[in-house]
């Protein structure tokens, strides 16, 4: 069975709604999501939450960073993320997962033609190659072992 990947266009700011993160109190699974009552757009207010301690913050229009193992509001490292091929392999959320899988699995790419702001297109070489296609399909099953 031949898997096909079509690049849709998604940027990285459609996996940024909301991320999974290691919680500064106890070290667990903790998400970073938008304020109830907000809508999902990048500058709305954020909680950072616990379900297994309580603990709780909220972020308020301050500055962000886009990109790497944390999420952008916080700053927390991300609870998805692992060692793989010499590198981190991360993730934000199960839907980024999701994505990543697919992508990697995928024996035929097809890409949105001009489109150099889709997150296929800007995927690192190591994680691309197809030396490295097992190694990457068996972190992101360590992945998505930390989501159960």
């Amino acid at each position: 069975m031949v898997f096909r990947f079509h690049d849709a266009g998604q940027t990285i700011y459609d996996f940024g709604a909301a991320f999974l993160v290691v919680c500064p109190r106890c070290l667990r699974r903790a998400s970073v999501v938008p304020l109830p009552g907000t809508e999902p757009k990048l500058f709305a207010p954020r909680r950072l939450a616990c379900a297994r301690c309580g603990y709780s913050k909220d972020w308020q229009r301050q500055q962000i960073s886009i990109g790497g193992p944390t999420d952008w509001y916080f700053r927390q490292p991300l609870w998805l993320q692992t060692s793989c091929c010499g590198q981190t392999l991360w993730a934000y959320n199960a839907g980024h997962l999701d994505f990543l899988e697919a992508y990697i699995r995928a024996d035929l790419r097809e890409r949105v033609p001009k489109s150099n702001r889709s997150v296929a297109s800007r995927l690192p070489g190591w994680m691309k190659a197809a030396h490295n296609r097992d190694a990457v399909l068996k972190g992101i099953e360590r992945l998505r072992q930390k989501l159960r």
